[in-house]
């Protein structure tokens, strides 16, 4: 089978990033080595420096700042969901055909620990928001 020049273009993207496999491999070098004109031209496109292109990271500094942001935000958002929770159900109520049942109305001492445990969770969200803004 003859390759073409076109065939070796199509390659050329997967040999210059080193995922193509060994045969492929074996097959561009062999036509490069009988076609130094066209080994020039992939060496010079590997070499080229991208303008633009994003420099590595030289840590994984960046990675674990995201997850220690994304930790923190969960846990902001939950503590706000429980604070939200704890605030509305002692407004709670449930009907059947004959009686309307209330917290506040029929167990205070209950909506009282509801209210309790939301000025808790109130509290350890607008700590958790003034140490994350001092930082």
């Amino acid at each position: 089978m003859n390759v073409t020049k076109d065939v070796i273009h199509d390659l050329m993207p997967l040999y210059a990033a080193n995922e193509c496999s060994a045969d492929t491999r074996a097959l561009v070098q062999e036509y490069l080595r009988e076609n130094p004109r066209q080994a020039a031209e992939l060496d010079r496109i590997v070499n080229t420096p991208i303008s633009g292109a994003v420099p590595p990271a030289k840590g994984l500094d960046e990675v674990r700042a995201f997850r220690e942001a994304r930790r923190r935000l969960r846990r902001r958002s939950s503590v706000m969901a429980l604070a939200i929770f704890f605030s509305l159900a002692p407004f709670s109520f449930f009907s059947t055909g004959e009686r309307t049942w209330w917290m506040l109305r029929d167990a205070p001492g209950s909506a009282l620990v509801y209210a309790g445990l939301a000025a808790v969770f109130w509290i350890l969200y607008a700590l958790d928001r003034r140490r994350s803004q001092s930082l």
